[in-house]
């Protein structure tokens, strides 16, 4: 388990971006979203609590989360590729945790 003061620190980085976003421009919201993953990442990294393609997730979140500053498109473009890279290791472990306990949810909601 991670100390305390690094889980506050991820903790108040969140709510303190929550609140200053009311007075920031909307794109900052965003930012800040993959920035606390990528922070979460880092944190479970050290914990060793991660698999390499969490690590590699979060070289992707590093790579691409500064392009908000410079074409809102690009940006778009980059969170679409970090939501397919989701969902596709999604689909490879979708027997393994909440993913497949969702899966089997679901499946047993359409047979009602």
């Amino acid at each position: 388990m991670p100390d305390d003061t690094r889980i506050y620190d991820l903790v108040s980085y969140m709510v303190v971006s929550a609140r200053n976003l009311l007075d920031e421009t909307p794109l900052y919201g965003p930012f800040r979203l993959v920035d606390a993953a990528s922070r979460l990442i880092i944190l479970l990294d050290e914990e060793g609590a991660i698999t390499p393609e969490l690590r590699e997730l979060r070289d992707k979140i590093e790579t691409g989360k500064y392009s908000v500053m410079q074409d809102q498109e690009e940006f778009r473009a980059y969170l679409d590729s970090l939501i397919t890279v989701i969902v596709d290791k999604m689909i490879l472990h979708q027997g393994k945790g909440v993913v497949g306990e969702n899966r089997h949810l679901n499946q047993e909601e359409s047979k009602q």
